[in-house]
């Protein structure tokens, strides 16, 4: 059918000047009859998108769309034979009578192939999950990946940063040993695109421009998209890719569908058990059923405990002898809370006309206990006792406790309508988005010890070891308090987005068309930071204020001695209610903090498009051009000593404003060729830009200790310029082998310096951070991807099946003053990714491993003190039996070698951070109806 297929496609040249014609001279009137239907897949129970729909006689041919739908429009009068192809699917063939006038409704159902024989089989499970990501990949325009909700959930993923670990050239930055944010082949995650059906959504963070999709729980999302090679009706900010979270409607199956599950989660490190559930229902309603609505829910409560040894300051200590001059550590103990729900309702009076509203909540809490031992070691002389040994004669220690909560809420409402007359269609929406950051605790007490202490450190193995220290630092008397912060903070972000979109199709020729649209996006930011410091009035130690707990026992496996935890609540308590004279407020430098950090931001974007599909034979060419003009205005405070006296106080703070506009005119081209329905190969030449992070680009200016931090004004946008081709072959419904290579080339990228013992607003420093742009970098890679069932294998083996990728990216970046060769910054040589997968009867499993390579987190003044991400490889196992239809029971184990996350300073063996985790189990049931 192939051949046939590809010699009939070529004929549709002709077919091309006739429906131009019929566009210009009467768009939206039918010149002959019209033929429009669905394409479901009975194995599936629910619409198939991506399906070819081909007229014998004349070789003219259609899509479905994501509802199943197609049109065959200005087809003469007369009596027509429809193919319906779909790799995997049994052909199916119809005849229908077209009238002089008007339409006919030729709807039709399709099998997977190997359940022909035996008529209507529904499939469930992991394999629907592949079905729908494979069928919404092949039918896309662009190079995408996908992971369908079914898949959601088949592993450990408790957010959708997790879920799409999975796909290729896909990492995650983690937070307390859980996926956070998204990394597209290598790219800083502040510059991807986040949408929600396709609409943008707020970013409640104060640094950047990255969506934390551990806020957005699996349970509630019908697919997830990433899109590597954006068309012009895409949003621009999209360097790394556009990652689309779907959520379900009541027309995405046939029927009313409910889905429920519960399950108990445990973490090995806190020994605590947590629980989650969620419930979902949709179904169409009314007497023609053109009314739709989900409903769904989400609750988890998790429980976090990680330990955390930093060796800092690794300096060269004699020759060709490296040794840290700090070590801190971290006990963390953290609830972690999420709450999602959606309500999603459609309108469908007919074919033509689709009324919608998308509303989607999702709220995130942490709140996190860290007990804190920071140990300044060389403050002394130093001597070398023995090899690979070297110690201190003096140091200094402080004893710390934080307490942190923090929730972050995000919500979205969409109202939309999508029209069609003929063979043009419109398509509306507003989106307002709010996203709330709210810290209402973030409390420091903190003790330190005088310069006493004397140790001595072991270099050698992965981590170095104390062979001897000071009693002293486990004394609670050692530690007279310092100060106490008490933090207060809230970032608040309204969005409000409009756009239009005019598709106008080709009268016969499916994928020819011409779109143009405009949207315009207004985002205001706040950040209110409020701080205050109660410093003591007398001297009073750890140990006088009876809040000092016992020894953390085994602290890291018994490695390295902690001391005393702390209690933080009695310490309060006896510091402001038993005892407030003890304290007295420094308003000077309360005044300071409570603007240093503010700012407003306030963003508008004009965005205006055209585009054209062009179709010929084989070959579908997408190219045109997207216009953005962005207007910022970025409020803060400017920081300056203006008296000189090396101190900056409220007087040295005022009010600070300035603009920031530039438009950039980004075209593109993508080309897709299918000489068969199971091929595609595809390419593309795509422009786009990211905008600077808003930390980076106001003038924040915050000190610590001596360590500075400060925006930058003068900051350019990126731009990147992008190559892609890549070749797909899916020999059945299921299956997929692709390979891809691509390159961008990536101006004004931003990156963090950190200088040392210099000055900033006229202040001295030991270190300053600050954003600064580099000149350009380039990213080269090779992309490739496999997923297959190895039906071929002898039962019950047939029920095994693979799925493996892996990415090589080379990649390199000119920074200023910096003349050795740096990878581009967050950017892994290699990921990888694969899983090992048995599906037979009701049982299904899977064993899945995500690998990803070292990057470059941070550029010093040399390549001594550059900072990296260590590499980091993760095992991840889940088991479920099915009980009977819809009723399933399961188990998972996450992280199952209990993989730290590390980072070093300059050479993997100086190591300056090892954060260590647990493994994590989950058990519970699921069902659907």
């Amino acid at each position: 059918m192939g051949r046939e297929f590809l010699n009939r496609k070529g004929s549709r040249t002709r077919w091309l000047r006739a429906a131009i014609l019929a566009s210009v001279v009467m768009p939206g009137t039918a010149i002959a009859g019209d033929v429009v239907g669905t394409i479901s897949s009975a194995s599936l129970d629910r619409p198939a998108r991506g399906v070819t729909v081909m007229v014998e006689e004349t070789g003219q041919s259609v899509g479905t769309d994501q509802n199943g739908r197609y049109a065959m429009l200005g087809l003469e009068a007369g009596t027509y034979t429809l193919v319906i192809l779909q790799p995997g699917y049994t052909e199916q063939r119809m005849e229908v009578t077209v009238p002089q006038q008007g339409s006919v409704t030729a709807d039709a159902s399709i099998e997977l192939a190997g359940n022909a024989a035996d008529g209507a089989i529904v499939v469930t499970g992991a394999r629907t999950s592949r079905l729908l990501a494979i069928e919404r990949k092949r039918s896309l325009p662009v190079i995408s990946d996908i992971v369908s909700s079914d898949g959601i959930g088949k592993l450990p993923d408790y957010n959708t940063a997790e879920a799409l670990q999975r796909l290729p050239g896909i990492s995650v930055e983690i937070d307390q040993g859980e996926p956070r944010y998204v990394v597209i082949r290598g790219v800083d995650p502040n510059l991807n695109q986040v949408t929600i059906d396709g609409n943008i959504v707020g970013i409640p963070e104060a640094e950047g421009r990255r969506v934390a999709l551990d806020t957005i729980p699996s349970d509630l999302v019908a697919a997830i998209e990433v899109v590597k090679t954006v068309t012009p009706d895409y949003d621009a900010n999209a360097i790394g890719g556009s990652i689309n979270i779907v959520t379900p409607t009541a027309f995405d199956q046939n029927k009313p569908f409910t889905y429920i599950s519960g399950r108990g989660i445990y973490s090995g490190a806190s020994d605590k058990l947590g629980f989650a559930g969620s419930a979902m229902h949709g179904q169409r309603i009314g007497p023609d059923e053109s009314f739709g609505i989900v409903a769904g829910i989400s609750y988890s409560k998790r429980f976090i405990d990680s330990q955390l040894v930093d060796p800092l300051g690794w300096t060269e200590v004699a020759d060709g002898f490296f040794a840290p001059t700090g070590m801190r550590y971290f006990d963390y103990s953290i609830m972690r809370e999420r709450i999602g729900a959606i309500l999603n309702l459609d309108w469908r009076p007919s074919d033509n006309v689709h009324l919608y509203v998308r509303n989607i909540y999702n709220e995130f809490t942490d709140v996190e206990g860290r007990d804190q031992f920071d140990y300044d070691m060389a403050r002394g002389d130093i001597t070398f006792p023995a090899p690979n040994q070297v110690t201190y004669s003096s140091g200094r220690a402080t004893r710390e406790f934080r307490q942190n909560e923090q929730t972050q809420k995000l919500y979205n409402i969409s109202p939309g309508a999508d029209f069609s007359f003929g063979n043009v269609d419109l398509a509306l929406n507003y989106t307002y988005a709010h996203a709330q950051e709210h810290t209402p605790v973030r409390d420091d007490i903190e003790y330190r010890s005088g310069s006493v202490a004397v140790s001595t450190i072991l270099v050698e193995g992965e981590m170095p070891t104390f062979v001897d220290v000071d009693e002293v630092l486990f004394d609670p008397a050692s530690f007279p308090l310092r100060r106490i912060r008490l933090r207060r903070e809230t970032i608040d972000e309204d969005l409000h987005a409009i756009k239009a979109d005019v598709k106008i199709s080709f009268a016969d020729v499916s994928d020819s068309f011409v779109k143009f649209g405009a949207k315009y996006t207004d985002r205001t930011k706040d950040r209110d930071n409020y701080q205050e410091l109660w410093e003591p009035v007398t001297d009073v130690t750890f140990a006088d204020s009876g809040t000092a707990l016992a020894e953390i026992a085994n602290f890291y496996d018994g490695d390295y001695r902690f001391g005393p935890a702390m209690d933080y609540a009695a310490t309060l308590d006896y510091f402001f209610g038993q005892n407030p004279g003890l304290l007295v407020l420094d308003e000077e430098t309360t005044g300071f903090n409570d603007s240093a950090s503010d700012y407003r931001v306030s963003e508008k974007i004009y965005a205006g498009y055209v585009m054209a599909s062009l179709e010929l034979g084989d070959l579908t060419a997408i190219g045109g051009v997207r216009i953005e003009r962005t207007e910022g205005t970025y409020d803060a405070f400017a920081i300056r000593d203006t008296d000189g006296d090396g101190s900056i106080t409220v007087s040295d703070i005022a009010p600070l404003s300035f603009d920031q506009n530039y438009t950039h005119v980004l075209p593109s081209l993508s080309l897709n060729y299918r000489p068969r329905p199971d091929v595609a190969i595809r390419a593309a030449w795509t422009n786009t830009i990211g905008r600077p992070n808003y930390s980076d680009v106001v003038p924040t200016f915050e000190e610590e200790d001596g360590e500075g931090e400060a925006g930058n004004p003068g900051l350019e946008p990126y731009t990147s310029m992008g190559l892609d081709v890549s070749a797909e072959y899916y020999p059945d419904a299921e299956s997929i082998f692709s390979l891809a290579m691509f390159y961008k080339n990536i101006k004004n990228p931003v990156y963090t310096q950190r200088l040392v013992d210099t000055s900033f607003a006229g202040i001295d420093l030991l270190g300053l951070s600050q954003p600064q742009n580099a000149s350009d970098g380039e990213l080269f890679g090779i992309e490739a991807n496999a997923v297959r069932r190895l039906t071929f294998l002898p039962a019950p083996l047939d029920g095994l099946g693979i799925s493996a990728n892996v990415t090589f990216v080379d990649s390199n970046v000119n920074v200023p003053d910096r003349a050795d060769d740096l990878p581009f910054f967050r950017q892994s040589k290699w990921i990888a990714g694969g899983a090992l997968f048995y599906e037979k009867g009701p049982i299904e499993a899977r064993v899945a491993l995500s690998y990803r390579d070292a990057y470059l987190t941070s550029v010093g003044s040399t390549s001594a003190s550059d900072g990296y991400s260590a590499g980091r490889t993760v095992l991840d196992a889940r088991l479920s039996y099915r009980l009977m239809k819809g009723v399933e029971l399961f188990g998972s184990v996450s992280n199952i070698t209990e993989e730290p996350s590390i980072a070093y300073q300059a050479v993997s063996s100086q190591i300056s951070a090892r954060e260590a985790y647990g493994i994590n189990v989950d058990f519970g049931f699921s069902a659907s109806f």
